[in-house]
């Protein structure tokens, strides 16, 4: 005979119990409890901060283009071939370019005006020069019939020769074992320089800047041997020459009552190999 054993009515057993358990543990979650992920929408990425263009001031702007114009005109004392005067074209290019960025009421703008015309006029002169060259280029040719006279194009040791040419100033006496010599600005007056072979840009003295009636046009901040970020007003020169090596439309330093000498600087001899010799300073052309 079995004996049947009875849970009490309205309590379900121990084995009910446990299957309902385990059931339970091994259904998959439901959607609703599993985690909803977050919605692209709301990741909020910080913006890209626009790149900081720094600023070149107007006189550094002016400056510059006229550096680029100096540039044009001695390569043209020198240019044969069509390399050459298409070099002479892009500094033309790139001075013009500099004038026509100044701001509309830049200070500037008065003398940016004057020299606009002058360096346009140096562009197409160029201009014209590159299809010369071309032309002369293209009339030569290997094969020139016997009989024929060959036209002659310069060669590259005939550039040379002409950028080697070589200019000399006498040592009046040395500052500081620094040579000084004569140098004539706007082909009328001469002053005593020491050559400054580690000056960026030429200075000149409040007395030098009196006698050659410079008006101020800004200022700038330099660094001298004892100071650093000096600030000193900046003039205009129309030409800067020692003996026959000139530059013209240089942007000059006028320094502070200290200064009882002028610097000949870097914006002069810049187109220059220089050799220090013991009485004189030469000033090869490159």
């Amino acid at each position: 005979m079995f004996r049947r054993s009875f849970s009490p009515i309205g309590s379900p057993s121990l084995a009910v119990i446990l299957l309902g358990a385990i059931a339970a543990c091994s259904r998959p979650p439901s959607p609703a409890s599993a985690p909803s992920p977050s919605p692209a929408s709301t990741v909020v990425s910080a913006p890209t901060p626009a790149p900081v263009v720094p600023q070149i001031p107007e006189a550094e702007i002016y400056k510059q283009a006229l550096g680029k114009a100096n540039s044009a005109r001695n390569l043209s004392q020198n240019a044969l071939s069509v390399d050459d005067w298409n070099l002479v074209v892009s500094r033309w290019q790139q001075a013009i370019e500099g004038l026509k960025s100044l701001a509309a009421n830049s200070p500037y703008q008065v003398m940016a005006q004057d020299k606009l015309p002058q360096f346009e006029q140096g562009l197409a002169t160029a201009k014209k020069r590159v299809e010369q060259a071309k032309a002369a280029e293209t009339k030569t040719t290997p094969g020139t019939l016997a009989g024929s006279q060959p036209l002659k194009v310069s060669s590259a040791i005939t550039t040379s020769a002409s950028s080697g040419k070589v200019f000399q100033a006498r040592i009046k006496r040395r500052a500081g074992g620094t040579p000084v010599i004569d140098v004539t600005f706007n082909g009328n007056q001469t002053f005593d320089m020491i050559v400054d072979t580690g000056a960026s840009g030429t200075v000149i003295t409040q007395a030098m800047a009196e006698a050659l009636d410079i008006r101020v046009i800004g200022k700038t901040k330099v660094n001298t041997a004892s100071q650093t970020g000096v600030e000193v007003p900046l003039g205009f020169v129309e030409s800067i020459s020692v003996g026959s090596a000139e530059v013209r439309d240089v942007i000059v330093a006028i320094g502070n009552d200290a200064l009882d000498i002028g610097l000949l600087g870097h914006d002069f001899f810049s187109d220059y190999d220089i050799t220090v010799k013991r009485d004189v300073v030469e000033f090869r052309k490159r």
